[in-house]
């Protein structure tokens, strides 16, 4: 292994074929737009803050393509170069057939098609069929559009989906700096700043363009009263992309979607108590109604066949970081019964003694991290403040759902993990909204 990594990378040095100037050009254009420009400007934080944000994540971007290049070799079962492989055949096409092109990017059922996608390994999905969409074609066509700016330079899609990552991050703080009380604001970038974050959200993978997405989304929600039209079309746009490429996180949003605007003026405990409670009885009466009606419709049945597809994935992979999962049925009742422990694995998997490479290490190291913020939140609760409940319940409750169902759903810690860190930045935010700054600096310096 070690001699197979020092090749690859004395290759990667002499080989003239992989040219740095190109990627290096676009992120010293797009960093002196972000410096230059009002919109990419943070309260209470320099202007340079937000430059250094997205010079950060390219670099992290940079650490996901060497790994995926020098560690993992197996180019046909890696997640950054089997999207980007596939896209090469739909690049070719525009320039042998652009009949053919247009088909593949419009999603043509043609079967003159079958020249290119029958070369391509990720354009059928294989196992995940409880999935409404493929997302996997959705990244591919990503790719081949960027190739006409990359010209198949894999670093440059690799500055692009930073960028497009950096624009959900960047949304996602001023959301968060909205809600902050003055002095808190500078630092939310914290909530971003996690390595597991930073790695997986950065790079062409799906989870950079789900943070977009997420960014999108709550931000033209949750400020829609402020906004109103810029944030209604963002909000649009953020769930567009979300139904594309991470369905079932929209569907852990609804329920507290659906809730924030009840009552949106009343931001006391009881009332925002009462009204989250409420709506998710609600939902799990509904779900329990139209679970009859078709297969479609059955919320418990389409968990269940997600949970099996992804065994049955994980053990044909035979996939190193495999964990027992607890087995749910077709019923509303099982998957309730199930959801504590699916939050126990996401917010405390993997253990230490699970982490078989470093970033399984440092994902472990992360958890145990973020229960000691947990701790001191409760111990140094801001009781200066009055907290607008409903945005806290948002949340709390949007985290603990996808938290929930996401560990039931998935048997591999490394899948887990990537999983999860979209929503670290909103489980950091409740953290840092009830944490009271300063006794906690005036304790330290004790």
């Amino acid at each position: 292994m070690g001699y197979a990594l020092f090749n690859n990378l004395y290759c990667f040095i002499i080989d003239g074929r992989v040219l740095l100037i190109l990627p290096i050009l676009i992120v010293v254009m797009l960093a002196w737009l972000i410096y230059r420009l009002a919109f990419f400007r943070l309260e209470e934080l320099p202007r340079w803050a937000a430059p250094a944000l997205f010079l950060v994540k390219v670099l992290f971007g940079f650490a996901l393509w060497a790994v995926y290049t020098f560690y993992y070799t197996d180019r046909v079962n890696s997640d950054i170069y089997k999207f980007y492989d596939d896209a090469r055949y739909i690049h070719q096409s525009y320039s042998e057939n652009k009949t053919a092109f247009i088909g593949l990017m419009t999603g043509s059922e043609d079967s003159s098609l079958n020249v290119y996608t029958g070369q391509m390994k990720n354009w059928e999905r294989n196992f995940n069929k409880a999935v409404p969409f493929n997302e996997n074609r959705f990244v591919i066509r990503l790719n081949a559009l960027m190739m006409f700016v990359s010209g198949e330079n894999i670093h440059v899609h690799t500055v692009l989906f930073c960028f497009l990552s950096f624009i959900g991050c960047l949304l996602l703080l001023k959301l968060f700096q909205h809600f902050l009380e003055s002095g808190k604001k500078r630092w939310a970038p914290l909530m971003v700043l996690f390595p597991s974050f930073l790695f997986w959200t950065s790079g062409g993978l799906k989870e950079s363009l789900i943070v977009l997405a997420l960014g999108l989304l709550l931000y033209g929600f949750l400020l829609f009263r402020e906004r109103k039209i810029v944030a209604g079309i963002l909000f649009l746009l953020g769930i567009a992309l979300l139904l594309i490429t991470k369905y079932f996180l929209l569907i852990c949003l609804l329920p507290a979607m659906a809730a924030y605007y009840l009552f949106v003026n009343r931001i006391d405990a009881k009332t925002a108590i009462f009204k989250y409670a409420g709506v998710i009885i609600l939902t799990l009466i509904i779900l329990q109604l139209i679970a009859p009606i078709g297969k479609g419709t059955n919320f418990a049945r389409i968990i269940s066949k997600k949970q099996k597809y992804a065994i049955g994935e994980a053990k044909y992979m035979k996939a190193g970081s495999y964990s027992e999962v607890p087995a749910v049925d077709s019923t509303i009742v099982s998957v309730v019964s199930k959801l504590p422990i699916g939050l126990w694995n996401t917010m405390m998997k993997p253990y230490a003694w699970q982490s078989k490479n470093p970033m399984m290490l440092l994902s472990a190291a992360e958890n145990i991290f973020v229960l000691l913020l947990l701790t001191l939140a409760v111990l140094y609760r801001d009781r200066k403040i009055t907290y607008d409940y409903n945005i806290l319940l948002f949340m709390i409750i949007s985290v603990v759902l996808y938290f929930s169902i996401i560990g039931i759903m998935t048997p591999v810690l490394g899948n887990l993990v990537r999983y999860k860190v979209v929503m670290m930045p909103l489980l950091i935010f409740v953290l840092l909204y009830v944490t009271d700054i300063d006794r906690l600096a005036i304790k330290s310096k004790r």
